[in-house]
């Protein structure tokens, strides 16, 4: 089915953030991973408070497999499976049920074509802008460019067999949180463009450059306080990025239309509460790497 002109979704584009530590629940948030996985292939880890005492105790179990329970917190590193540590700042203090998630990447197969490698795996594709992974081709071409959004890099020239290896380096689904919608949104791409005049011609000559893309919104966020510290974190580079859905078509309404899907760094947050009128703020956002389109279901 073609898309229209005009767009017919209610809410045209939803924001979410990354969880902080890759962390759901309401209590202390305190947990460092360790950069040590050493197993043999991707695994993603998940950690969940099941016990609060002296000392409180967690369960944690890998790629969805049996828990182990109730691990004392000794405050030091402490090994799950596979090299993967976790230190937890505080023996105590813990709400039960809160939980972290980790997704690592080992030799994630790719499906190449050309130049493009995509990783295979359809649950591993959203990968971590702030902790990057490593796209490496058996036939050594070089990565050119990374599209976060779908876990695809494209080469300088035609690859051969590509993996995908890196800690923390893939999003699991648990690890995001809408925190809001934006709507009126408007994106614009542009391309450097160098002139390479050269006397006597009569019509000029330009080599295009880098890619880049802005864009602004009137956003509607949910009753949470999670944005803000999300643009704290993005201030001061603990977490730069966001990740926009932006939906131009959606006849189901269901969140499975045509859409690009962003990574973007929100520059500006202008606030306008009319008498009588829903609140909604205008931003501004710079998208960070290659935006993605995903056409209708």
């Amino acid at each position: 089915m073609s898309s229209p002109t005009v767009p017919t979704h209610g809410k045209l584009a939803a924001i979410y953030r990354l969880r902080p530590n890759n962390f759901k629940g309401n209590g202390l948030n305190d947990v460092t991973w360790g950069a040590g996985f050493s197993g043999a292939s991707s695994a993603y880890f998940e950690v969940v408070i099941d016990g609060e005492g002296e000392p409180d105790t967690f369960k944690w179990r890998k790629d969805g497999g049996e828990w182990t329970t109730e691990v004392a917190i000794t405050g030091a590193a402490q090994t799950l499976s596979d090299g993967q540590t976790i230190t937890f700042g505080a023996t105590t203090g813990h709400t039960a049920g809160d939980q972290w998630v980790i997704g690592n990447l080992k030799d994630e197969a790719c499906t190449e074509s050309g130049a493009d490698a995509q990783i295979t795996a359809s649950a591993k594709q959203i990968i971590n802008p702030n902790s990057p992974p490593v796209f490496s081709d058996t036939g050594s071409k070089n990565v050119l460019i990374i599209d976060y959004s779908q876990g695809k890099a494209t080469f300088d020239g035609n690859v051969t067999v590509v993996t995908v290896t890196g800690k923390n380096g893939y999003i699991v689904a648990s690890s995001l949180e809408k925190v809001g919608y934006l709507m009126e949104w408007s994106l614009d791409l542009s391309v450097d463009m160098a002139e390479i005049l050269r006397m006597g011609q009569q019509w000029k000559e330009y080599l295009p450059g880098q890619a880049a893309g802005k864009g602004n919104a009137q956003a509607y966020y949910i009753g949470c306080d999670a944005f803000f510290p999300e643009l704290e974190d993005s201030i001061d580079t603990t977490q730069n990025y966001f990740l926009l859905e932006l939906f131009n078509y959606d006849p189901d309404q269901d969140q499975t239309g045509d859409h690009f899907v962003v990574w973007a760094i929100f520059e500006s947050l202008d606030y306008k509460a009319p008498v009588n009128e829903i609140i909604k703020e205008a931003i501004a956002f710079t998208l960070e790497g290659v935006p993605s389109f995903k056409a209708n279901a």
